[in-house]
């Protein structure tokens, strides 16, 4: 039971966490989070966007059959695992954006290497590191 630990959540909607979970984690003060609700409500997943790990990236890919399939492939290939994705049309059968957030870790060359073998990919119009 020493990894269960009970916090509140203070008038402004913020929670505690212990430090010693902070630094097992590698949380540190200003990391970004992601929250991510179960669709039941019972309980949330919260991931840490840990800095030189994860990256926020956004896609305008051809709005065809298979293209966020093609991209999703390239991304497992080489070892960026995907944490949470959101896509939409921007231009009925011309133009969509994939707003992806991917763990680097396991990734030989991290954003260099993906920006360097982006271009084979023949739907991808354009890529952007956000922030």
């Amino acid at each position: 039971m020493e990894s269960i630990h009970i916090t509140k959540m203070d008038s402004k909607g913020r929670i505690l966490i212990p430090n010693h979970i902070r630094e097992n984690l590698g949380i540190e003060m200003g990391m970004e989070m992601v929250l991510i609700p179960e669709h039941d409500g019972s309980h949330i997943k919260m991931l840490p966007l840990m800095k030189e790990k994860t990256a926020k990236l956004r896609f305008l890919i051809k709005d065809v059959p298979g293209s966020l399939a093609t991209v999703a492939n390239f991304l497992s290939e080489n070892k960026f695992n995907i944490i949470m994705s959101e896509s939409k049309t921007l231009q009925k059968s011309k133009l969509a954006e994939w707003d992806v957030i991917i763990d680097m870790s396991q990734a030989k060359g991290g954003i260099d290497k993906l920006r360097d073998k982006i271009s084979e990919i023949g739907v991808i119009k354009n890529v952007v590191v956000i922030k």
